[in-house]
């Protein structure tokens, strides 16, 4: 069996008459025996949208018609609440009326972290999906939240059914190379549970790829459809071009759940995807290489390695608080909001900000 596993998909702004996909594009679509992607946009003609987020995304049923060779999406991420529950609920309709699956929210965390669940043959596929962004909290419809030991107790049951499972998490740290702690230690806990591999998005560009325990965890695929006038100001690279090009991942699974991963390469822009040439994936996969050896080093070589990037994650989150959330107009109460989903690894990320600010004054 094939899976194809694509990364961020936003459809706002896409021009869905003019968007196009290459022809050996569709091939690799069209030889999956099953296609999926991350969803990162409500797809409802809601305009009541939630006026705390930096960014808020939308699109209309007819743009889904771009990806009429996908058959299921992950909603477990950042934007899927962005016009609140009427933008989630219109979107499963959407969904459901052209006849797409999806997984990774709901009403409960329960719900939310519920599996997809396909048989085929001798074959039997779940996908989990999860963030720690928007999650439910039984009062509202939202995502499951990814520490949540939910998804350990669903990936041992599955295991005990037979199934090949699949984790599929939208978390990290945007515009940064190498992946935090928070995020390998919950892939490392996943995969001790039993899950036969991770998929990661959210971070927009392509992260390190790391082997543990004979299993393959892909920390961020990147953007595969996202208009660029939604990060106008947003990176701290002008015209970042890492936006632009990441790669989709092949899964081919024998009958015994062991399994061989392919690099597609391509180049995406506001009109369409391109697959990269032998020689344009070769380059790509050297340099996903090169970049993964970090995940070999010891660990703390590890850690400092990526505590570099603080100051870079640092300065783009004070430029999203500043230019897009006026973050300093805001009351006391709504600044305590603002932290609420705070966690450690953002405290340390924090905290290594300021060292290398400092470093880089002196």
């Amino acid at each position: 069996m094939k899976l194809s596993i694509f990364g961020d998909i936003s459809l706002y702004n896409i021009n869905h008459n003019q968007f196009r996909f290459c022809g050996n594009l569709h091939q690799l679509l069209n030889e999956s025996d099953l296609n999926v992607g991350n969803l990162e946009c409500p797809i409802t003609l809601n305009q009541e949208k939630d006026d705390s987020l930096a960014v808020t995304m939308y699109a209309y049923g007819e743009s889904l018609s771009i990806l009429d060779k996908f058959d299921v999406f992950s909603l477990a991420n950042n934007h899927i609440r962005d016009f609140k529950d009427q933008g989630v609920t219109d979107t499963f309709i959407v969904l459901q009326k052209i006849g797409f699956h999806y997984f990774g929210v709901g009403m409960m965390q329960k719900e939310a972290l519920a599996p997809y669940l396909m048989e085929q043959g001798d074959f039997k596929i779940a996908f989990i999906g999860a963030t720690r962004f928007a999650n439910t909290s039984g009062s509202f419809l939202g995502t499951g939240n990814d520490s949540s030991s939910i998804i350990s107790q669903q990936i041992k049951k599955l295991k005990q059914n037979g199934y090949f499972v699949a984790i599929f998490p939208h978390w990290g740290y945007e515009y940064v190379r190498i992946p935090s702690p928070r995020e390998r230690n919950l892939a490392h806990h996943w995969i001790d549970a039993g899950a036969d591999i991770v998929v990661g998005s959210h971070p927009h560009i392509y992260q390190t790829i790391e082997e543990y325990k004979g299993k393959r965890i892909v920390y961020s695929l990147g953007n595969f459809i996202f208009h660029s006038s939604v990060f106008d100001g947003l990176s701290y690279i002008s015209n970042d071009p890492r936006l632009q090009e990441s790669f989709v991942l092949s899964v081919d699974i024998e009958k015994d759940y062991s399994y061989k991963t392919a690099t597609h390469g391509y180049r995406t822009t506001d009109d369409g995807v391109v697959l990269h040439s032998k020689l344009e994936n070769d380059k790509l996969i050297e340099e996903i290489t090169e970049l993964s050896k970090v995940m070999l080093l010891p660990k703390t070589k590890y850690l400092k390695a990526y505590y570099r990037q603080a100051y870079e994650i640092s300065k783009q989150n004070a430029k999203v608080r500043n230019e897009f959330q006026n973050y300093e107009q805001q009351t006391l109460m709504q600044k305590i909001r603002f932290y609420r989903n705070a966690n450690i690894q953002d405290v340390k990320n924090k905290l290594a900000g300021l060292v290398y600010s400092l470093l880089n004054k002196s």
